[in-house]
């Protein structure tokens, strides 16, 4: 395995539907990054754990290869166009590719059984296109982890400088996703008890743009970040768990 973060670049460095600044405040004890993966754990470390090749799709700064090396002491190569955020990755096991995935690299498709893609697809414009190349690097029966944000009644100006071109419904989500030649195997969403801090986000960013956008949308301060984590707690006790919430995971199969 190798440990030294070799960047391969089957492509050139491009720019992407993001906003840089994000890889600033994002790490892996933030208090949002670190429920996503509590909620990823719960739902699909069985499917993780079973699986030998491993990918992610839009990996930015190796937060989730950093945790499925801490967590499962697994290898996962990792997909990005932003060279930039590829300089930002902790040295892990598993290769750092700059990667047009809509290329179909001949090394790369049907060859892997677990692809992640966390938080990515809102960032793209055609997603059957991307969701059909996507597919084209799993092995048959491989599955698809995909992370979105949900509810398009909090879309903000956070979200348009975040790079995103939608939030999702549980119906739309599916719907591509099945159009993308998947199967639809389960849908988790969470993070229903961020739903009034998103509303209140909406509001207070309203007309704010730029760095300042995601500063105030995303940073935290450490006193803050430890009281936001205590909201992970009620997410997991609330009954409506899974019946709403701010984010979602679907899990797809390849037919």
């Amino acid at each position: 395995m190798n440990i030294a973060n070799q960047i391969i670049q089957l492509n050139e460095p491009a720019p992407v539907s993001m906003a840089d600044s994000w890889f600033e405040y994002s790490t892996p004890d933030h208090f949002w990054v670190h429920h996503r993966n509590i909620v990823l754990d719960r739902h699909f470390k069985k499917i993780i754990r079973g699986a030998d090749q491993i990918g992610e799709v839009g990996c930015g700064n190796g937060l989730v290869l950093h945790h499925l090396n801490q967590a499962y002491q697994k290898a996962a190569d990792g997909f990005e166009l932003n060279l930039n955020a590829l300089n930002l990755c902790p040295k892990l096991p598993g290769d750092l590719y700059i990667y047009n995935i809509l290329q179909r690299h001949p090394k790369l498709t049907d060859r892997y059984q677990v692809l992640l893609m966390m938080d990515v697809l809102e960032h793209i414009e055609n997603e059957t296109e991307f969701l059909e190349a996507v597919r084209d690097h799993l092995k048959p029966g491989g599955h698809l982890i995909i992370g979105v944000p949900m509810r398009q009644h909090l879309y903000s100006d956070y979200d348009s400088v975040a790079g995103h071109y939608r939030r999702y419904s549980t119906r739309h989500l599916k719907s591509v996703v099945q159009a993308s030649g998947f199967v639809v195997k389960e849908v988790v969403q969470w993070g229903h008890v961020y739903i009034p801090l998103v509303m209140v986000r909406k509001i207070m960013l309203k007309n704010v743009s730029g760095e300042e956008a995601i500063q105030k949308g995303f940073a935290t301060s450490p006193i803050m970040n430890q009281m936001l984590s205590l909201l992970r707690h009620l997410d997991f006790v609330i009954p409506t768990l899974g019946a709403t919430g701010t984010s979602a995971f679907l899990l797809a199969q390849k037919r």
